[in-house]
């Protein structure tokens, strides 16, 4: 997005992987990369499904209209 700012996009675990803790694992890689790319803020268009998800992980719903909300997470950054 731009140097602060990233976007995650597309972020599944298959049906008969899910709730085994997969996903929480694959996000906290990706918000640890991304922090040490210099990245200050993620970004997700999420499906109305996993709201839920997100915000269990620390993220805030900033626009929930339409088909798929819009939450952001601020992050830490450096090694």
């Amino acid at each position: 997005m731009d140097d602060a700012a990233a976007c995650v996009r597309t972020v599944a675990i298959r049906a008969e992987s899910q709730a085994k803790g997969y996903g929480r694992m694959l996000m906290a890689g990706l918000e640890k990369f991304a922090s040490r790319q210099g990245v200050e803020r993620l970004v997700v268009n999420a499906a109305r499904d996993a709201v839920g998800f997100y915000g269990a992980l620390g993220w805030t719903v900033v626009e929930a209209g339409g088909e798929n909300p819009v939450l952001t997470k601020e992050l830490r950054t450096g090694p």
